[in-house]
């Protein structure tokens, strides 16, 4: 084959990923803009759309019930985020450092919750609360919410101790660090990254979560279970707005892991090659 055939060959093959990679972009994002120029019409439709309007914002704004809905969800995903990150953070510790028989099994046991269909996890701890006479309350969405989220906290943070070896530590031992300065001022800036990314997704995880929130909701409703429920009556503009909302957060909280996490990582990677010349 000459060299122009397979030039051809190779920008052919280009293009068509090209073309792949816009289909998938499209798939993927296209739905979102349309919730957003919906947020903004005028009409619950965009045929016929006549300019814009913030009407649908407005009245987000005056539906109390909405946004206690929304407040919830955001105390219930910073709750889950504070307790998960403390346990799983604990528990990555204790996975990575501690050797014990039957590791691995607990290891999965661990991580099962967060494996298991929601709809089984939410029967589950149902039947538990109720077992013991707790009624349901913003307590038991908790619960269910810290159920699956600190399994991965404990994922993200144990797989970056067991990247980092025990050299660092050693080192520090040697240089006189007793644990605590160990832990402070050498294993603990290593693994932040790893602590903030596992928080950042599992309050995205949890804010998100309808299922085992829809088992364990008594009056006290999350944003995603009140938007279930207004759909059961129509589909109301009210959502479009409120989803807006959500992915405008959405962009800054993926904006603020790229930046801070990513620069983290590479100046974490420099300090890395820096010692081992």
């Amino acid at each position: 084959m000459s060299k122009s055939g397979r030039t051809g060959d190779i920008y052919s093959k280009g293009t068509g990923l090209k073309i792949y990679g816009a289909l998938v972009f499209v798939f993927l994002y296209f739905p979102l803009l349309i919730v957003l120029i919906f947020s903004f019409s005028p009409t619950r439709t965009i045929f016929g759309m006549e300019g814009l309007t913030l009407k649908w914002y407005r009245e987000l704004f005056q539906d109390q019930q909405l946004l206690n809905a929304f407040f919830h969800s955001i105390i219930v995903g910073i709750c889950a985020v504070i307790i998960s990150t403390v346990i799983g953070t604990a528990g990555a510790f204790f996975l990575t450092k501690v050797n014990f028989p039957g590791k691995g099994l607990f290891r999965a046991l661990v991580m099962l919750p967060f494996l298991l269909p929601g709809i089984i996890m939410g029967l589950t701890l149902l039947i538990f609360v109720r077992s013991i006479n707790i009624p349901l309350s913003m307590f038991t969405i908790l619960l269910g919410h810290v159920s699956f989220t600190t399994p991965i906290v404990m994922f993200q943070v144990s797989s970056r101790l067991l990247r980092m070896g025990p050299n660092y530590q050693y080192a520090a031992q040697d240089l006189g660090a007793n644990p605590f300065q160990t832990f402070w001022y050498v294993t603990l800036p290593m693994i932040r990254t790893a602590i903030i990314g596992g928080a950042l997704l599992a309050f995205t995880v949890s804010f998100d979560e309808i299922v085992i929130s829809y088992f364990l909701t008594g009056t006290w409703m999350t944003l995603p279970v009140f938007i279930y429920g207004m759909l059961r009556f129509g589909l109301s503009p009210k959502v479009y707005a409120i989803s807006t909302i959500i992915l405008l957060m959405s962009l800054v909280l993926i904006s603020f892991m790229a930046r801070y996490i990513g620069r983290s990582g590479e100046t974490y990677r420099v300090k890395k090659r820096s010692k081992g010349a």
